[in-house]
């Protein structure tokens, strides 16, 4: 490989996981919130995907029965959850190594750069 090329790579990757970092130790502002159930249930999760907080109104704990507000619980968490993830990707896919996006890498790393991944041995 060109010395000039290896040396880009090795540029690129130290400042993806610079950006990487700097995404993880985000401030504990940084949250992602959903809502479920016409408003009966806010979920909210931090920018690592942690869970935070989950807030059920009072209306709600009065009107809804306990299957539909476990239901409303989990899709609140499962949308915060995405709103996370979604951050992340954008992220990712704003970092390049190499010339790909590390989220292109992270999807599919055979595809991403050949010949990098030794294929398991059989028992």
């Amino acid at each position: 490989m060109n010395p000039d090329a290896l040396s880009a790579i090795r540029r690129d990757i130290a400042a993806a996981m610079e950006s990487a970092a700097d995404f993880a130790e985000r401030p504990a502002g940084e949250q992602y919130q959903a809502v479920a159930g016409d408003g009966a249930v806010i979920a909210t999760v931090g920018a690592g995907g942690q869970l935070l907080d989950v807030r059920i109104t009072p209306q709600a704990r009065r009107t809804v029965d306990n299957l539909t507000l476990g239901e409303h619980v989990r899709d609140a968490i499962r949308a915060a959850e995405a709103e996370a993830e979604q951050a992340r990707t954008a992220l990712l896919g704003s970092l390049t190594i190499g010339g790909r996006s590390v989220a292109e890498i992270l999807a599919n790393p055979e595809a991403a750069m050949p010949g990098t991944i030794r294929p398991r041995r059989q028992r």
